[in-house]
């Protein structure tokens, strides 16, 4: 009998077997009433997720028993179903995805070598730590991954999902693992806030402030005094629009500095904001922000290279 091989998927492949595969290991935890993505996501749902990572798989000869994919981080402009989590949004952290092992094959530890090749590529790939979640009532998954080193750190509602998943994390990098007090942890909250924005998941949005959060708009001299006020002013704010995150990033003194541009036809917005964090019960939220709205507008006809210089335009 060929060696078990484990390796990074091949163009030759079949996505239809690996697709066969995902459903027969995942059909155990249909049968609990867990309709997870896998229990029977199409061959493209397949595509779509192997193209988005790193896949890796564990061939016998051409046969694929094992598999699993690993991410970098998400997008907050593609990959608006992250936003149930700001663990999914940060830059350092990794994630693992569609894992299966063939059910006649269990047991032998065929997991821990998948597993092995996701966390040597996060490593490589500069990442501090690696994430997954499953189901809550998936107690033998959860017990799995914690011996595996894996952590809860946060609970959430997929959309479309009968049950609630359990985000665990695995630090990766030597000293003081990722947390929800840190610069990058706050700065992912800011990209969910923005992508549960651009979603109009005002609920999601609410989760995200503080009861007692102040906004202030200087350009139009407005203040918002508190969580359900700031929510209430972005939901009825007139349809049509579309959000861009442009730029989230860490400030000296704590804050978190973003930029985002908003289309609505016929114009163009844009926001530089600074945002605080504290720590609230399930995670920090913002208590403070600033957010200067400017109009994108066409420079004044004397504005040229000829009467400045080193000058030019470009289309907003």
């Amino acid at each position: 009998m060929d060696e078990l091989v484990l390796r990074p998927l091949a163009d030759a492949d079949s996505l239809e077997a690996i697709t066969a595969l995902l459903h027969r290991a995942y059909a155990p935890l249909a049968a609990m009433g867990l309709n997870y993505t896998a229990v029977d996501q199409t061959v493209a749902m397949t595509r779509e997720r192997v193209l988005g990572g790193q896949c890796y798989v564990l061939a016998r000869g051409a046969q694929v028993v094992g598999t699993i994919t690993v991410n970098g981080p998400f997008d907050p402009q593609r990959h608006a179903w992250a936003r149930a989590t700001p663990w999914y949004f940060r830059t350092d952290v990794a994630h693992i995805h569609q894992f299966a092992i063939e059910p006649a094959l269990r047991g032998q530890r065929l997991g821990e070598r998948l597993f092995a090749a996701c966390e040597a590529w996060a490593r490589a790939q500069g990442h501090r730590a690696i994430a997954l979640d499953t189901a809550v009532p998936a107690h033998h998954l959860r017990a799995l991954y914690g011996r595996w080193g894996f952590a809860d750190v946060d609970e959430v509602q997929w959309d479309g999902k009968h049950y609630r998943s359990v985000v665990m994390v695995k630090p990766l990098q030597p000293g003081t693992p990722p947390g929800l007090d840190d610069a990058e942890h706050h700065c992912a909250v800011v990209r969910t806030l923005w992508t549960r924005v651009q979603a109009r998941d005002w609920a999601g949005m609410r989760a995200l402030y503080a009861a007692d959060a102040v906004t202030h708009w200087p350009c139009s001299g407005e203040w918002f005094l508190d969580g359900d006020a700031i929510v209430r002013a972005n939901a009825a704010y007139p349809e049509g629009w579309t959000i861009t995150l442009q730029a989230v990033d860490a400030l000296a003194d704590g804050r978190v500095h973003a930029v985002v541009r908003v289309d609505h036809p016929p114009g163009v917005f844009f926001c530089n904001a600074r945002y605080r964090l504290n720590g609230g019960p399930t995670g920090p939220v913002i208590a403070e922000a600033v957010e200067h709205w400017a109009t994108a507008e066409a420079p004044p006809a004397w504005r040229t290279a000829e009467a400045v210089g080193a000058y030019r335009r470009e289309p907003v």
